[in-house]
């Protein structure tokens, strides 16, 4: 349970630092020099972002030291003098009154918008707040190169805040301005965005040669795999980066002006308009789960460091070697006779593996139903496919049933103790997403409330239950074991954000924008269907 309570508060962390680091470039560095009435408000709400931010990353690391305490704690006490005064203690205590100072700073500015002496105050706290970062990384405890790694980390936390925390603000800068408008100030921000992309590629680079290493390691390592995925996220966000900037130096521009010169003309640059603005909150929605997944990374060991316990190339085909789906699961006599049910100390039982298959297999069958019967009502010729939302009262039903097995359905252990384990609590919370997603999506697909705001229930369960899949911990004490059952949910993970995103732009563009993405989420639904029909127990 701690150690997914830390990878959140990390997670938040992170979040906390980019919005502040980079709102603040964001409000100093193109808001400021635009000099309008406009951008005057905007500027003021930013500061009040940035504040949030600063304040969420100071809440963070104080509650990362309060898990500690609780690990190192026993029944006598918790050991904090002893904690605070260690290099982690510092370094956390540090971070917190950096991020106090950077709220201060915020908050000083937007009294004073002008003051010179109070914006370079917020600029250096918060980017003492990215280096206060990079000293709680890795990079510390190795026993040589620390000081170039520290440095290249502080670089490459500081180039993933301004350009992810810039986004957020840019995303809010869209949503306040009237349609055509927002190039005024996100041009000036795409350049910026562009410089922080080349540091943050070559830093993550320079990192993933010091951490990795091999390609062994790569991919055989949760370190390596996450790292991978990482890659993965990255390019997607590069991609919506490269359209967005041609956009807005583009055609985009170009018909700005033009309408400009001629009001009474049509307006070229609306629909692009629209369509940039749904973009940029995809692009900062996945920075959000770089985030998470980035403070994933950072809980595992380096791959460097992983040598005994690599998986092999072999061994990771094994698990992606499709087989027959298991549709016959073990009797509850023989799982209760498994002696490791339960346990995480010990290697899964033959028994444990099979009712794992089985519970995966079958709900990749309502996954893969559903995923076809979304493609067949967009065809039209299909009404009653719509109702494909009624399979997940099926789904949630079963999985509630097979999940978990050493819980109600054995009795080996009790339900409020069973809900304390940390592999319990996140299928509990998918296990809550599936049954909110089925009520809500069937009332929109019923055709009685199509414009009701349930239709973005599907989307944020899907982005939901990918960050959650792509920052899933599991309590299996064996390294090996536990990597190779990551990394069936890397690619889970993966899809079911496709999912997700696709129908959130669907839902946020007009037609014909929004028929491209349409078409996507049906066909992500079908293969995460499938991957979930030939997923193998490590």
């Amino acid at each position: 349970m701690i150690s997914l309570v830390l990878l959140w508060l990390r997670a938040a962390g992170l979040v906390g630092q980019a919005i502040s680091l980079g709102g603040a470039i964001f409000a100093l560095g193109v808001l400021r020099p635009a000099r309008t009435r406009a951008a005057a408000g905007i500027f003021d709400r930013v500061l009040t972002l940035i504040t949030f931010g600063a304040l969420l990353a100071a809440a963070a690391q104080a509650g990362v030291l309060v898990a500690l305490a609780k690990v190192l704690g026993d029944d006598v006490g918790w050991p904090l003098g002893a904690l605070l005064g260690s290099t982690v203690g510092v370094i956390g205590l540090t971070r917190i009154a950096v991020a106090l100072l950077g709220a201060a700073a915020a908050h000083a500015l937007r009294r004073d918008p002008e003051s010179s002496a109070r914006s370079i105050w917020l600029l250096m706290s918060s980017v003492l707040l990215a280096v206060t970062g990079a000293l709680a990384s890795h990079a510390v405890g190795r026993l040589d190169g620390s000081v170039w790694l520290v440095t290249v980390g502080a670089l490459h936390q500081a180039a993933a805040a301004a350009w992810t925390g810039g986004l957020a603000c840019a995303t809010v800068v869209a949503l306040r301005s009237a349609p055509g408008a927002p190039d005024t100030w996100l041009r000036p921000f795409s350049t910026l965005a562009l410089a922080a992309v080349v540091v943050l590629a070559l830093t993550g680079g320079a990192l993933s040669l010091a951490y990795i290493a091999t390609p062994a390691a790569a991919i055989g390592t949760s370190y390596g795999a996450m790292t991978l995925t990482k890659i993965v996220l990255f390019a997607a966000m590069l991609t919506l980066g490269v359209l967005n900037h041609r956009a807005l130096h583009g055609r985009l521009a170009a018909g700005s002006r033009l309408t400009s010169r001629a009001t009474t003309a049509p307006d070229p640059a609306r629909s692009g308009s629209m369509l940039l603005r749904r973009r940029l909150e995809v692009e900062a929605g996945l920075a959000i789960v770089t985030l998470f997944l980035a403070a994933s990374i950072g809980s595992a060991p380096p791959a460097a460091d992983v040598r005994d316990e690599r998986a092999t190339l072999s061994e990771i085909r094994s698990v992606f070697t499709p087989q027959w789906p298991r549709l016959q699961a073990p009797s509850l006599a023989e799982l209760s006779a498994a002696t490791a049910l339960g346990d995480p100390s010990t290697p899964h039982s033959a028994e444990e593996a099979a009712w794992s298959e089985f519970g995966h297999h079958v709900s990749g069958l309502f996954v893969l139903a559903m995923g076809v019967l979304a493609m067949l009502e967009r065809t039209g010729r299909a009404p009653w496919a719509r109702h494909w939302p009624l399979l997940l009262i099926g789904l949630t039903g079963f999985v509630a049933w097979n999940m978990d097995p050493e819980g109600w359905q054995t009795g080996r252990i009790g339900f409020w103790e069973h809900l304390l384990g940390l592999e319990v609590l996140q299928h509990r919370i998918l296990l809550a997403f599936t049954a909110i997603l089925g009520v809500a999506e069937w009332r929109v697909r019923s055709g009685r409330h199509p414009e009701s705001r349930w239709r973005y229930v599907f989307p944020f369960v899907c982005i939901g239950a990918g960050i959650l899949l792509l920052s899933h911990a599991h309590e299996v004490s064996n390294a090996k074991s536990a990597f190779l059952i990551e990394l069936t949910h890397l690619p889970l993970g993966l899809v079911i954000l496709v999912a997700g995103w696709s129908r959130w732009l669907e839902l946020r563009l007009s037609p014909p924008d929004d028929r491209a993405p349409g078409r996507l989420w049906g066909p992500a639904l079908t293969v995460f269907g499938l991957l979930l029909l030939f997923y193998r127990e490590a």
